[in-house]
């Protein structure tokens, strides 16, 4: 039988999975309205109509960038601040500074409900690899490197195809990582069935 240390703690979480779901859903908008005014631009006639339609397209794609980078950091935050929080009310906060928590999130996400319920959750399902692309993505938005500006027409050409693909990932990513908070807090109330409050609270 697992023991509570505490109920009465102060968190973020909620805030944090609240950003994820705004922008999920600006996120879909978005993808939506692109698709709208690109079967639209086929239709244009007249140089007055180009305008207008760059003038509506061309900010859309940096605001999607902006959705899914918000997307991938706050799910990040809310994972690892959910997995800390469950381990403390289950643990106790120095149990957890001591001897958990400078593991890595995926560690802790498979370690702290074995040790709190005795059971492990399953690796070898879909939350294991979308919490791993979650945690990579997150780390190349945080530890962004600059590079070498493209000089010749060749190389820009290939510095922009570079460009979208890593747009496509990231909002791929994104798309992902929204679903993997809903996935997370189902796992967890299947080992846990009495975590259903917090887990429902904090990710869903």
């Amino acid at each position: 039988m697992k023991n509570q240390v505490s109920n009465a703690r102060t968190s973020s979480i909620h805030l944090f999975s609240e950003i994820v779901k705004e922008n999920s859903e600006k996120m879909m908008f978005l993808e939506m309205r692109i698709k709208e005014l690109e079967e639209k631009d086929i239709k244009i006639k007249g140089e007055d109509e180009a305008i207008l339609f760059e003038q509506k397209i061309v900010p859309l794609p940096k605001d999607l960038a902006k959705s899914s980078l918000i997307i991938i950091v706050f799910s990040a935050m809310a994972v690892e601040a959910y997995i800390y929080d469950y381990a403390a009310r289950h643990l106790g906060d120095v149990f957890v500074k001591d001897h958990l928590d400078k593991l890595d999130t995926l560690s802790k996400w498979i370690i702290v409900p074995k040790l709190i319920t005795g059971r492990e959750l399953p690796r070898q399902q879909k939350w294991f690899e979308l919490l791993k692309k979650l945690i990579k993505a997150r780390n190349s938005i945080i530890h962004h490197k600059s590079s070498d500006a493209p000089t010749f027409s060749t190389d820009m050409q290939q510095y922009i195809k570079k460009q979208e693909a890593n747009s496509g990932l990231l909002d791929e990513a994104a798309r992902q990582s929204a679903m993997l908070l809903n996935l997370l807090a189902d796992k967890i109330a299947e080992i846990d069935p009495q975590e259903s409050v917090w887990v429902n609270a904090y990710l869903t």
